[in-house]
């Protein structure tokens, strides 16, 4: 490895920090430039010289070993698992397309039921763990309708009405409102309290616009009614559009709607999931079987007879969704352009001094002004976006400065998701911040309610270090690439 000077290497650093705050400013929002200061970059990035002056003679093999030592990564993620355990096990995957790092830690099962009893049955997590994408799989179909917009075949403009009359109340909602989240979309029922799909389609053609706007209009209606728009211009099922220019496209060979029989094995298993009722009552899922998807929608809309139902159902692995960011990344899909407004949004605004309303972008999530909410790490460029998904995974995307990120987790899996207010006092708090709930049979179930706040933590430090990993590659110029895999188990 070339040994560069103290000054070379400093002016690399200045320069990549310049970079960096150029990207930041460009988002499609004022209200989200400056979130991250020159003095912010200048502390996330001053390890990798710390490190280079320590290591004059190392690899970046070994700068990245230290670099992953002194980040703390390590220890969250280990509390996270092993500790607090709110989530039986994660993978997680961080950093550019040539420095790559794999995080294991965990289980993919902890138990299964054999006569009504759970009892232990431990599976590692592992590299082609395959994983329930919920919310995450927005993103197929958020791409996809600026696929058929590129394709000429609609215009996001259009009323939704135009392209799929059944909708007959959404005459003034545009497919782009449904896209951004700007439209606040109700139904008259829940769809989940349908019979059979048919039902499920007839509550979901209902849908209509809510006169209130509220500060938060994310909802599942907007992407499942997008579903329709993919298949009424394309003439071809959701599924079979997405698997043709989407996972064929780039080469995902482990993502489906159905996962197959000779794979279910690898599929993290999210059984077992718990709730605390308003009456006190708990209820647990035992129909949650590996391959089955966890949301109620999906189910009631037909996910188990090959129907997509466009706000979930997907389940894939974190080398295939890797591939999909990086294909985003190079404008393989959809052009760069194209890939670029999905950061662009139509909901975020300051309400007064001190509020924010949220900031979305196409079906995805932003950066945002108001530190309470689930966000985009400011460090990203502004066009960085972010997809989470309610079972466990997550990812991120930032085509400006080509980066991305995903996590792999059954949080669902043996854990209480839910409890009513009521109940919230109950809660049992050890030392190590692991929260548990009494049950009534005398035993005590694990809680991951904060799940989503507690994964940002992990989030963060795994972003600086691929921030870090691609300031080392511009210090380093190599054309190899280098996938570590770190096992914490």
């Amino acid at each position: 490895m070339i040994i560069l000077t103290t000054g070379k290497a400093h002016s690399i650093y200045n320069k990549y920090i310049n970079t960096l705050l150029k990207n930041e400013l460009d988002a499609s929002s004022p209200l989200l430039e400056d979130l991250f200061t020159k003095k912010d970059y200048e502390i996330l990035l001053k390890p990798v010289l710390n490190v280079i002056k320590e290591n004059p003679n190392a690899s970046i093999t070994t700068l990245r070993l230290k670099l992953f030592q002194r980040s703390g990564l390590k220890e969250i993620i280990d509390n996270f698992v092993n500790f607090t355990k709110i989530t039986p096990g994660v993978l997680l995957d961080f950093g550019t397309y040539k420095t790559r790092d794999t995080v294991l830690c965990g289980k993919r099962q902890e138990c299964v039921m054999e006569k009504g009893i759970l009892v232990p049955k431990e599976l590692d997590m592992e590299e082609d763990t395959i994983f329930d994408l919920a919310s995450t799989s927005k993103l197929f179909t958020a791409i996809s309708i600026l696929k058929i917009y590129e394709m000429g075949l609609i215009d996001v403009f259009d009323s939704v009405n135009k392209y799929v009359p059944e909708f007959k109340n959404l005459e003034d909602v545009t497919v782009y409102e449904l896209l951004k989240f700007s439209a606040n979309i109700g139904t008259d029922k829940r769809i989940d309290s349908a019979h059979n799909p048919k039902d499920a389609e007839g509550i979901l053609f209902s849908a209509h616009k809510r006169d209130n706007y509220l500060n938060n209009a994310y909802t599942d209606i907007g992407a499942m009614i997008l579903r329709y728009v993919v298949e009424r211009a394309t003439h071809m099922s959701f599924v079979d559009f997405v698997n043709t220019e989407i996972f064929e496209r780039v080469g995902m060979s482990d993502t489906y709607l159905n996962v197959p029989k000779e794979k279910l094995y690898r599929v993290a298993n999210e059984n077992y999931s718990s709730g605390i009722n308003q009456d006190g009552t708990y209820f647990t899922r035992i129909d949650n079987v590996p391959g089955t998807v966890h949301d109620t929608k999906a189910i009631s809309m037909g996910h188990a007879l090959g129907i997509a139902p466009g706000h979930a159902g997907f389940f894939s692995t974190k080398d295939d969704m890797i591939k999909f960011a990086n294909a985003l990344i190079k404008g393989n899909i959809i052009s760069k352009n194209l890939v670029m407004t999905m950061g662009d949004t139509a909901t975020g605004f300051q309400e007064d001094i001190d509020h924010y309303t949220y900031f979305y972008g196409s079906l995805v999530y932003l950066k945002q002004k108001d530190p309470k909410y689930l966000s985009v790490y400011a460090p990203l460029s502004g066009k960085a976006f972010m997809s989470p998904g309610f079972a466990g995974t997550t990812l991120v995307v930032d085509p400006v400065n080509e980066i991305s990120l995903f996590i792999g987790a059954n949080r669902l899996h043996n854990r209480i998701y839910q409890i009513h207010p009521n109940y919230k006092d109950k809660i049992i708090v050890d030392e190590h911040n692991k929260k548990t709930y009494p049950m009534s049979n005398g035993t005590e179930k694990i809680i991951s309610i904060d799940y989503t706040k507690e994964k940002e933590v992990m989030v963060r430090l795994a972003l600086d270090l691929a921030l870090q990993y691609q300031l080392l590659e511009k210090i380093y110029p190599q054309e190899k690439e280098m996938h570590l895999v770190r096992e914490l188990n």
